[in-house]
């Protein structure tokens, strides 16, 4: 069968923080996750990094922004490849706020919504804890 290669088990390798925050760097989409009122919720979003810091734009009054300062949030970005089952994951935690634009353009940072529609609050992610694995194929 000349798919077979396909099958055979990968194994796990841990990524070292700098790697991780390399792939965060040059990922641009991730998903944030934090519990709401009716359980845990993951939603996507796209970021710049400042520093070690995840920075993403929302609207005021939906999910993300009303959960800003009330717990610990988590954000991953991943890349998989199914053909031959590796990928890499990072798993950020930490907690969320609100920046202000002048911080951004301070950096000379703008995340730019890919969604149409106006997203006037910037998040800011300061990770507590950062960690990643990747699945390499045997």
């Amino acid at each position: 069968m000349y798919l077979a290669a396909r099958w055979f088990p990968g194994h796990l390798t841990v990524i070292d923080r700098d790697e991780c925050l390399e792939l965060l760097n040059r990922t641009e989409v991730g998903r944030v996750a934090f519990s709401d009122s009716e359980g845990p919720l993951v939603l996507p979003v796209n970021h710049v990094m400042v520093g070690e810091r995840i920075v993403f734009r929302t609207a005021p009054r939906t999910a993300i922004a009303d959960h800003i300062g009330t717990g610990p949030v988590s954000y991953q970005v991943d890349e998989f490849d199914s053909y031959t089952s590796a990928g890499w994951s990072v798993l950020v935690r930490g907690t969320a706020e609100f920046v202000d634009g002048v911080w951004l353009t301070a950096h000379d940072l703008e995340p730019e919504p890919w969604a149409d529609g106006r997203r006037s609050l910037h998040v800011s992610i300061t990770p507590t804890e950062i960690t990643g694995r990747r699945v390499v194929p045997t």
